[in-house]
């Protein structure tokens, strides 16, 4: 029996679990997701469902070929499809393969607000202003939505994953920048090793990190390349899902889907890590904004677009104001936030008690 999806506080609360030695929550912090899952299957305390890293052997696709097929395998699927577009690079390419596959027949949503028409407003005019209107943030993560199985979801999450993930600063909420936007590109290429210096537990890490790195596909050399890595392996399956389980709080799953989770796109990242950026910021995810350049004609954002935190603005405009941690801690305290979801559809809230004889098959 796998999981699919355990709480923030999963190791803390539970008295059957607060012992157990944990070492890649310490990467959970590292990178700002409480749920890591170890896809290389060495440091998972417990059986979890997740995508294994595949091996490229003599693979090689353009990125263009991965978006034009993956659009495809929705469209196979034979039902309405709604994409959540912020305007960003990401949910862009993949409304823009979504557009180039679709026949007359085939329903397309397009679920998006005023922020998207802000980040993207040259593509809104173009692509999407005569298609959908646009909602309130409190409206585009829906619950009924995710669990209507007739309707297909598609997301752009994964994206990050693939293109080496920009990494947050940890000074805060609103007030967090990427780093390397304001603080130069240098950063991340030193050496990798240079990680030890920030402040976190050395011991605890360095258990992890020197036998994982050792499993990435290429030599890990600079902070970039550790960063793409760990989110690569430990932050895939907790990015993958976190709208549903974390946000929209349902633990049904199965009809909705982030676009750049594939194999294919892994192995193009894995083939490709040398041309995701070309040493600024503005060239990171350059393929991607290349591609988008090919289907809709912005020569501004093709040079100039950046990475932005698109999540956290619709989370602040669905609360109003600033999305604090209290707003956080009483989300993840919810009765209604999910304690546990297994791969066979069962699952637990946070108050229920999960049965003794549930721990003794899903603990490795």
């Amino acid at each position: 029996m796998k999981v699919k999806h355990y709480s923030q506080n999963f190791f803390d609360e539970d008295n059957q679990l607060k012992n157990i030695h944990n070492p890649i929550r310490l990467i959970g912090k590292i990178l700002r997701k409480p749920r890591p899952v170890d896809r290389s299957g060495n440091f998972n305390i417990l059986n979890m469902a997740y995508s294994p890293i595949p091996i490229v052997g003599s693979w090689n696709k353009s990125f263009e070929e991965c978006c034009m097929s993956r659009a495809k395998e929705f469209w196979k699927m034979n039902k309405p499809i709604t994409i959540f577009w912020s305007g960003g690079i990401d949910s862009s390419v993949a409304l823009i393969s979504l557009l180039e596959t679709k026949n007359n027949t085939n329903i397309l949503n397009i679920r998006y607000t005023k922020s998207s028409i802000a980040e993207f407003p040259e593509m809104w005019k173009g692509l999407v202003k005569n298609k959908n209107n646009p909602i309130h943030d409190r409206d585009v993560i829906d619950k009924k939505l995710f669990e209507d199985h007739d309707i297909i979801k598609i997301t752009g999450e994964c994206g990050d994953a693939i293109f080496g993930s920009a990494f947050s600063s940890t000074q805060g909420s609103r007030s967090e920048k990427i780093i390397g936007v304001n603080s130069g590109f240098d950063y991340i290429n030193k050496d990798w090793e240079t990680i030890f210096t920030f402040g976190y537990d050395n011991m605890i890490i360095a258990e992890v990190l020197f036998e994982n790195v050792e499993l990435a596909p290429f030599e890990i050399k600079t902070i970039f390349d550790l960063y793409w890595w760990l989110n690569f392996c430990f932050g895939w399956e907790d990015v993958d899902s976190r709208i549903l389980f974390k946000y929209a709080q349902t633990p049904y799953w199965q009809s909705t889907f982030s676009f750049f989770n594939t194999e294919d796109f892994q192995k193009w990242s894995i083939n490709n890590h040398d041309i995701k950026h070309q040493g600024t910021w503005k060239t990171y995810k350059q393929p991607a904004k290349d591609f988008i350049y090919k289907y809709f004609k912005d020569e501004n954002y093709r040079k100039n677009k950046l990475k932005e935190l698109s999540l956290i603005k619709v989370l602040e405009g669905a609360v109003d104001g600033e999305y604090t941690k209290e707003i956080k801690d009483e989300r993840n305290e919810s009765p209604n936030s999910l304690k546990l979801v297994l791969e066979n559809g069962q699952f637990w809230k946070r108050n229920e008690k999960v049965p003794d004889e549930i721990y003794e098959e899903i603990l490795t």
